[in-house]
């Protein structure tokens, strides 16, 4: 599951844009108040979180299966890929009403903005949350690009960690983002699309907190 966590988290940090008109921009502006804030409310108006996760899964389920054998041999120690694609397919699957449901929780932790606990195991999901925020504030991003097309549109933003030890984790990185504009010319944030070329590091990213907390 962590290796989700850190696909997850990296959508987080990536919400830092500017804009004044509504526009993707002003959408991806809105995000990053709503999650400053710990807006919910607000947030939803921009973005479904639960479908953005679920969707998220998936595409994640398909990207480490497809290079599965190359995770296999860079990871030795690691369980998760110590057996085959079809195994992490199935699994993933199986697991995913649970996995999700974590993140519901981990969710509703952060928007409630719940201490942190002492431990991870006090509070697993308050702790989760907590790392978002610490992660979300270490981050810098810069867009490089908008592109529209019609009723939907693709932003090239640079997310860049700052110089703690949780920006230099997070390091540098390039997301490309999907919205899509309603009825009401509202824009509205949809999915990652090159998680195919973020899932290597990100699993590396996800490996060296396993290695930190095993």
């Amino acid at each position: 599951m962590k290796k989700f966590f850190a696909l997850i988290f990296s959508a987080i940090i990536f919400f830092a844009g500017c804009g004044q008109e509504d526009s993707p921009e002003a959408a991806l502006d809105e995000i990053k108040i709503a999650l400053a804030e710990r807006d919910s409310e607000k947030i939803s108006q921009r973005v479904d979180l639960d479908k953005f996760f679920s969707t998220t899964y998936d595409a994640a389920t398909i990207e480490l299966a497809k290079k599965y054998e190359t995770y296999r041999a860079k990871y030795p120690d690691d369980p998760y890929f110590q057996h085959s694609a079809e195994f992490l397919t199935e699994y993933n699957a199986a697991h995913k009403d649970l996995h999700l449901k974590f993140l519901d929780g981990v969710k509703n932790s952060f928007f409630a903005k719940m201490p942190e606990p002492a431990t991870p195991e006090e509070n697993p999901t308050a702790y989760v949350a907590n790392e978002f925020e610490k992660i979300r504030a270490a981050a810098d991003a810069t867009i490089k690009e908008t592109r529209i097309d019609d009723n939907r549109a693709t932003i090239i933003l640079d997310v860049t960690g700052d110089n703690s030890l949780r920006g230099q984790f997070i390091g540098q990185m390039t997301f490309e983002l999907a919205f899509h504009r309603d009825e009401k010319n509202r824009w509205h944030f949809d999915e990652i699309k090159n998680l195919n070329e973020l899932a290597p590091a990100l699993v590396d990213k996800a490996e060296l907190v396993w290695i930190t907390f095993q």
